[in-house]
């Protein structure tokens, strides 16, 4: 599993022992001990303990599946068999099924004011990328200079290109390489970013393995700093909310709307290679966009049309591109007080 889903379900393991070890009975004695003498209606007692505390069915569930996973556990010869039976044996989950909600996401426009929220534009080139391109936050540090599509060998006409990602870790934490698309558009704007003296006159990388991203210092960008950058900017709009995966979410959105395929079903197997996706079933959600919503997508109103991608990505180039030598500007929208 990835080091972020381990994180994940160890920190809900221990959630479960913290409940243990304040239980009015099995608080008496080794969390240990506790673990082994547990049965369904202790669970029952933590999922709705979960529940008062106001996490959402999705959490819960989450909880569930983790605890089912480790208690299954208990019963292999890795654990030393100490439970004889698994406590889900035969049983389905006892938790409320979770409410599907549609991905949220961010528009064009919300976009611009996000970045126009950003410093510098290493910053707001990053944002554009993740909108543009559908990488995870945490796929991004990963990309390398040497990944790009050189522009001058494609046809002056071709408006999209084929990027190499390393994806998302695996099993075993085994990196799942793919291709997503990314826009004429993008690519100008990391080519200007890569000339800059930031960027080019740092010489600490073999030239195949320079990261296509450095921050400000000139040192590798990171996950924690993206996100830090995108919680920064979003407290100096006017936007509710954003974040890297509100961004990817954009993109899922945009390209279900655009010219890639000639139907949905076209779009929905691109965006599947473009999100990296294993399964076309967990693309789906985003066929089922209501229609208030694909109203809402398109530029002037108009049901149905067909939006261009490698549009979108001009206009959030034009209305945020910061040159090198100017003094950042930031345009300042509805600040915050308090």
């Amino acid at each position: 599993m990835a080091d972020g889903t381990l994180e994940l379900y160890a920190g809900r393991i221990r959630d479960f022992c913290s409940f243990l070890e304040v239980h009015k009975v099995f608080g008496q004695v080794r969390v240990d001990d506790a673990i082994l003498a547990v049965g369904l209606p202790v669970l029952d007692e933590f999922y709705r303990a979960c529940n008062a505390k106001g996490l959402g069915s999705s959490t819960v569930r989450g909880y569930e599946v983790v605890l089912k996973m480790f208690t299954d556990w208990l019963t292999t010869e890795e654990a030393n068999r100490v439970k004889a039976h698994a406590l889900y044996e035969n049983l389905g989950y006892r938790t409320a099924t979770p409410s599907k909600r549609m991905p949220r996401y961010l528009t064009v426009d919300e976009v611009i004011t996000l970045l126009q929220g950003m410093h510098w534009e290493v910053q707001r080139l990053i944002g554009h990328f993740i909108f543009d391109t559908g990488l995870r936050v945490s796929e991004v540090p990963r990309v390398l200079k040497s990944d790009l599509p050189l522009i001058e060998q494609y046809p002056a006409t071709q408006m999209y290109f084929p990027l190499f990602v390393r994806g998302s870790k695996g099993h075993g934490g085994e990196i799942k390489e793919r291709y997503t698309i990314i826009s004429r558009a993008m690519l100008v704007r990391l080519n200007r970013y890569l000339k800059t003296r930031t960027y080019f006159t740092n010489h600490d990388w073999p030239e195949a393995a320079k990261p296509a991203f450095l921050n400000t210092y000139g040192e590798p960008i990171t996950a924690e700093a993206i996100q830090k950058c995108i919680a920064d900017a979003l407290g100096r709009t006017r936007l509710t909310a954003a974040s890297p995966h509100r961004l990817r979410h954009g993109t899922a959105y945009s390209v279900m709307k655009s010219e890639h395929g000639k139907s949905l079903l076209d779009n929905l197997v691109v965006l599947q290679r473009v999100l990296g996706h294993s399964q076309l079933s967990t693309t789906e959600i985003y066929a089922h966009i209501p229609a208030p919503v694909l109203h809402r997508m398109t530029e002037d109103g108009a049901q149905g049309e067909i939006r261009f991608r490698f549009e979108e990505a001009q206009k959030i180039l034009d209305a945020t591109y910061l040159p090198e030598k100017k003094q950042p500007k930031v345009r300042k929208i509805g600040v915050r007080i308090g």
